[in-house]
C-alpha cells in the first residue's frame, strides 16, 4: 500500500490537475486497493450510498486534516479539494470548486420534481426514408448485407414484416435489394438516448444522446475507403483493414483510420469538434475557408492525444486523458475543471431537459464524476452542495443561478 505522506501528495496533485501519467496510475492503483473495503456499492440503496459517503468524506478529510496540522501547513482550501478528489475518485458523487471551501453536507436541496436518466432508445432511417423504432430492452443493432439484427442475435422486425416492406419496396430494407447499388441508412439517438450498431465490416460504433451516424451500404467505397458521417459524438472500435482506411466526416473535422478506437465530438452547439485517441494512431484533417478538406492541413495524433477545431483556426492537438472524452460510453460523467456551461450542455442531452445558466457564472469551473444512470437531482444535489450553484427544476425546465 502506498504511504500516506506519497498519497496525499499526488492526491493533490490530482486536485489541482497537475498529476504525471505515472502518478494518476498510482492513484489509480491505490483507489482500486481501497474500493476493495465496500465491494458491494453497487447493491446498496441511496440512503445507504449517502450514509457511506458521508463517512469516507469524514474519514479522508481527518486523515488529510490532521497531515496539515502536523505540518503546520495552512492550505485548507486545498485540503478541501484533496479529499474532494479523493472522493470523487473513490465513489464518483462529489463535485468541488477549487479554491472554494464547500463542507460536506451544506447546501442540500430538495427536488419536488425529479427527472430520470436517459435509456437506450434510437431509430433506423433507411434510403427510401421508413424508420425504424430500435427496441429500448435492446443495447444494440447489427446491420450486415444479408439481415438485421440485435446484439443478442433476435429480429428487428418479424419474417411477416420483412416479407411485406420487400413486396412493395425492395429499397427498403438493407438486404432487400438484389441489384448491387448503395443505399444510405442512417441510425440517430434522440436527446436522453444511446446505442450501439455494428456496420457491415465489423466496426462497432456506440451513439451518444442527440447524435446520429450515416453510412451507404454496402460499406465500402469505390477508391478502398470505407466512410460514414457524423454528427453529435461518438465511439469507434474501427475492425483493422489495412487495405480500406475508415473514415469519419463530421462538423469540421476529417479523421481516417486503418483499425483503432477513438472517440469524436462533434456537436453543433459545442464551439469545437474533438477526437480523441484511446489506442492506434489517426490522421485528423480539417477544411478550411473554401470547405475544401485538408486545406488547414493535417495531424496524425497518439494515444492519450486530443486534436480539436474551434471555428476556422486549424487544427491544434494536446495531451489529454482519455477516460474523460469517453466517460459517457462507459456510464460516467466526468468532469476536470470544466465549465459550468459546459456541464450543463452535456446534462441538458443526457436528460432531455432545457437548461437556462446565469451569465455570470457560465464561466466557473467544476470537477467531479457521478454515474449517468443516476436521476439528475443526485448531480444536482452534489453540485449544489460546492455552495457556488443553487438550481431550480420547473417540468422539464431547470434554472441554475448563484
Amino acid at each position: 500500500m502506498m504511504e500516506e505522506d506519497k498519497y496525499i501528495e499526488i492526491a493533490g496533485k490530482v486536485a489541482d490537475g497537475t498529476a504525471s501519467e505515472k502518478e494518476i496510475a498510482l492513484y489509480n492503483a491505490y483507489y482500486n486497493a481501497y474500493q476493495l473495503k465496500y465491494p458491494s456499492w453497487a447493491e446498496l440503496n441511496a440512503q445507504q450510498r449517502k450514509e457511506m459517503l458521508t463517512e469516507t468524506q469524514e474519514e479522508i478529510y481527518n486523515q488529510l486534516h490532521g497531515h496539515a496540522r502536523k505540518s503546520q501547513i495552512k492550505l485548507w482550501s486545498r485540503i478541501i479539494g484533496v479529499a474532494a478528489a479523493v472522493a470523487a475518485i473513490v465513489f464518483g458523487v462529489f463535485f468541488f470548486k477549487a479554491p472554494g471551501n464547500p463542507e460536506p453536507g451544506s447546501g442540500s436541496a430538495n427536488y419536488a420534481n425529479d427527472i430520470a436518466p436517459g435509456k437506450n432508445t434510437a431509430t433506423l432511417t433507411l434510403a427510401n426514408g421508413k424508420t425504424i423504432v430500435l427496441s429500448d430492452v435492446k443495447t444494440g443493432v447489427i446491420v450486415d448485407a444479408s439481415k438485421l439484427t440485435y446484439n443478442d442475435n433476435t429480429p428487428v422486425i418479424s419474417n411477416e414484416e420483412r416479407n411485406l416492406l420487400n413486396s412493395t419496396d425492395k429499397r427498403s430494407l438493407p438486404y432487400g435489394r438484389d441489384d448491387g447499388a448503395g443505399r444510405s441508412l442512417t441510425l440517430t439517438t434522440p436527446r436522453g438516448g444511446t446505442y450501439q450498431v455494428r456496420l457491415p465490416d465489423g466496426s462497432k460504433v456506440w451513439l451518444n444522446a442527440a447524435s446520429s451516424l450515416t453510412y451507404t451500404a454496402p460499406l465500402n467505397e469505390r477508391g478502398g475507403i470505407r466512410k460514414v458521417e457524423l454528427s453529435g459524438e461518438a465511439y469507434f472500435e474501427v475492425f483493422r483493414n489495412k487495405n480500406q482506411p475508415f473514415v469519419v466526416k463530421s462538423k469540421n473535422l476529417t479523421t481516417t483510420v486503418l483499425g483503432t478506437h477513438f472517440n469524436i465530438s462533434a456537436y453543433d452547439d459545442e464551439n469545437s469538434t474533438r477526437a480523441t485517441l484511446l489506442e492506434g494512431s489517426v490522421k485528423v484533417a480539417a477544411p478550411g475557408p473554401s470547405g475544401k478538406e485538408g486545406e488547414t492541413g493535417s495531424v496524425i495524433i497518439k494515444p492519450n492525444q486530443q486534436a480539436f477545431v474551434t471555428g476556422s483556426t486549424g487544427i491544434s492537438v494536446k495531451e489529454v486523458d482519455p477516460e474523460q472524452a469517453v466517460a459517457w460510453k462507459n456510464g460516467k460523467f466526468i468532469f476536470n475543471r470544466e465549465s459550468l456551461s459546459s456541464i450543463m450542455r452535456k446534462v441538458s442531452r443526457w436528460y432531455d431537459v432545457d437548461i437556462s445558466v446565469a451569465d455570470n457564472i457560465a464561466a466557473h469551473t467544476f470537477s467531479g464524476s457521478i454515474s449517468r444512470f443516476d436521476n439528475i437531482s443526485t448531480l444536482l444535489e452534489q453540485m449544489q452542495k460546492t455552495n457556488e450553484v443553487k438550481f431550480k427544476i420547473t417540468g422539464r425546465r431547470i434554472s441554475v443561478t448563484e
